[in-house]
């Protein structure tokens, strides 16, 4: 039952022989699903959509929140399917956390994504092109889509942005212009070369005066094509800035992919992107082995300070999921049983309503010997599951049932 994808103990099981019985016309799909919002945006005195993917998770665990990215460039279906399935298939994996994806349609990607120009020489050589009104996009953001998504949505206090071209643009200005906005960003061949290199000189300006930016910042470059080379020239300078000055805090990846042009780019941006951020938000099989075999300390207490160091870089309290937090359980239980009972107990404290995580507990109750405690959680599992009845799907509550009532008969 040890299978390491982010998904409870149980439910992985499930979703492998759905993944791999997938024929079945009645097997039910653990995938995310997305919907669209329309908003009358007084920003832009007009109709605005955007797109919302929510992983499956959202609806199978009714007290987890999560982190959100917002996508720009969204009114391309292929980019926004793109980036949900990569975040998807990289937390279903145990590489990423799960996350909230929203798409920002763009209808004048100029004008929106493109900060006020400061040398007078860049209006002309866009000719009739209006640009230099990123501030409506900012405002757009802040006044209307983020009141909605967190009022509509269980998030946590932690953005990333993803833009490609002049949308790369976007979201590294951002880091300046609003840094409230956005924790970290992803920005996929950005033309940083708009206004005569206009980001180079305020990031360098910036850091003259401030040596902390709390940020993580994920910048790419292809190498075909001249206008991907002469974007990569500017973003090479934007680089030995942020190499020279080397602020506190920033978790900073400058990547150049060797023969990807600017249409391709996406692709390995993206999925490497994502995996550096959940480098840094994800445990590594490498840590937790450490932990593991650490006679000097608990895993437990690795595992507390591992998340307030996350949590003091964050600026918020960062918990691992219900689904994170079993996992650890089950990786002690194999090492050291009468820890795992440790590891189980702070799991049910941040989630007592998880009828899995009273499952958990039992299993390992019984595999130190404990079958009167053992049958005590089997029965608790039964009745939390049976008070959450109505917020899961039926197959899940289905599965769960009849895994739970195993177990518990195994013992009688």
């Amino acid at each position: 039952m040890i299978i390491k994808l982010i998904l409870s103990m149980k439910r992985t099981i499930a979703f492998i022989i759905v993944l791999f019985l997938s024929y079945s016309t009645v097997a039910q799909q653990y995938s995310g699903t997305s919907k669209t919002h329309t908003i009358a945006s007084k920003v832009f005195d007009d109709a605005r959509e955007i797109r919302v993917f929510l992983p499956y998770s959202y609806t199978a665990s009714q007290e987890q929140t999560y982190p959100t990215i917002y996508l720009f460039d969204a009114q391309f279906d292929a980019m926004f399917d793109m980036t949900s399935g990569i975040t998807d298939y990289l937390a279903q994996i145990g590489e990423l956390t799960e996350f909230i994806i929203v798409g920002i349609k763009t209808k004048h990607r100029p004008r929106e994504f493109t900060p006020k120009s400061i040398d007078e020489r860049t209006v002309s050589d866009w000719e009739n092109t209006e640009i230099g009104k990123a501030y409506l996009l900012e405002n757009y953001l802040l006044q209307e889509v983020f009141p909605l998504v967190e009022s509509s949505y269980r998030t946590k206090p932690l953005r990333l942005a993803i833009g490609h071209s002049l949308g790369g643009t976007f979201v590294l200005n951002s880091i300046l212009s609003h840094p409230e906005m956005f924790k970290g960003i992803i920005a996929i061949s950005p033309n940083v070369s708009y206004d005569y290199e206009q980001l180079v000189h305020r990031f360098d300006a910036y850091f003259k005066t401030h040596d902390t930016l709390n940020k993580f910042i994920f910048v790419s470059a292809g190498t075909v094509g001249n206008m991907e080379n002469r974007f990569a020239a500017s973003l090479k300078k934007l680089d030995d800035v942020i190499s020279y000055h080397k602020p506190k805090g920033l978790k900073y990846n400058y990547k150049v992919f060797q023969d990807e042009n600017h249409s391709t780019s996406p692709l390995p941006t993206i999925s490497q992107g994502l995996m550096a951020f959940g480098d840094l938000w994800v445990m590594s099989e490498t840590q937790k082995q450490n932990y593991l075999n650490d006679d000097k300390q608990s895993f437990l207490s690795h595992l507390k300070a591992f998340y307030s160091d996350l949590s003091n870089w964050a600026g918020f309290e960062v918990l691992p999921t219900v689904d994170e937090a079993n996992m650890f359980g089950y990786d002690c239980l194999n090492k050291d049983p009468k820890a795992a009972l440790n590891v189980f107990d702070w799991a049910l404290n941040l989630y007592p309503n998880d009828a899995n995580l009273h499952d958990s507990k039992a299993e390992a109750y019984e595999k130190n010997g404990d079958l009167k405690n053992a049958k005590l959680y089997y029965k608790k599992a039964l009745d939390v599951l049976e008070k959450n009845k109505a917020t899961l799907h039926p197959e899940d509550y289905a599965f769960y049932l009849e895994t739970f009532t195993e177990h518990l008969k195994k013992l009688d």
